[in-house]
């Protein structure tokens, strides 16, 4: 065999095999690689851009990868546009697998998000107590009876880390729970002014 052909096939060969993906970590690795690819053409490091514009941009490169991947994507993960849950976990393991390929990015990305997260948290309050009832409307309304047996109303607004424990009130009734909230000023029709509302951040 000519020298030239075997070169070729052999380069052939390493092409097909690391193209090949037999398993859910070599699919995050390829979604991490083209998501790094993504993220360097938009140059997201420049100074100016707010981390909320670079966690956008993160999220739409990592879906661009996932379309390009989906009949993979769909053997290896389970991931649902309804579930916002599995969404979050393929963000994180793809994140985790981009420090090896863009690590200057992630460290940005996680120092702006930590960032933020610490701001925000700063605004946080927690009250432990007993979970009473749930007042269903357009907004839930959670009452809970604190450790002083004061009743605290709190706004079930947006998703919140720990939801899923309030499809079952019956399991949750007089078990011990730490709540999460920020005050948040917003309109209230029925006194036609506005006032400071608890929206729930957490349940454990």
């Amino acid at each position: 065999m000519k020298p030239y052909l075997l070169f070729f096939l052999l380069a052939f060969w390493s092409i097909t095999n690391a193209q090949k993906i037999d398993s859910k970590d070599a699919l995050l690795n390829k979604i991490a690689q083209e998501t790094c690819e993504c993220v360097n053409k938009k140059n997201l490091n420049e100074l100016g851009i707010s981390s909320s514009q670079i966690e956008l941009e993160y999220g739409l490169c990592v879906m661009e990868s996932y379309g390009k991947n989906k009949k993979n994507a769909d053997k290896f993960l389970e991931i649902s546009f309804d579930d916002e849950e599995s969404l979050e976990s393929l963000g994180v393991e793809v994140a985790l697998k981009m420090m090896t390929y863009c690590s200057e990015f992630m460290m940005k990305l996680a120092g702006d998000y930590a960032a933020d997260e610490f701001e925000e948290a700063k605004n946080d309050i927690v009250v432990v107590g007993f979970i009473a009832n749930v007042e269903k409307s357009q907004f839930n309304i959670i009452e809970l009876k604190d450790t002083d047996n004061r009743t605290q109303k709190l706004l079930w607004l947006e998703f919140f880390e720990g939801e899923n424990q309030l499809s079952d009130l019956g399991k949750l009734k007089n078990k011990k729970v730490r709540v999460t909230y920020q005050e948040r000023e917003m309109y209230d029709p029925k006194i036609g002014d506005y006032r400071n509302f608890k929206v729930i951040k957490k349940i454990k």
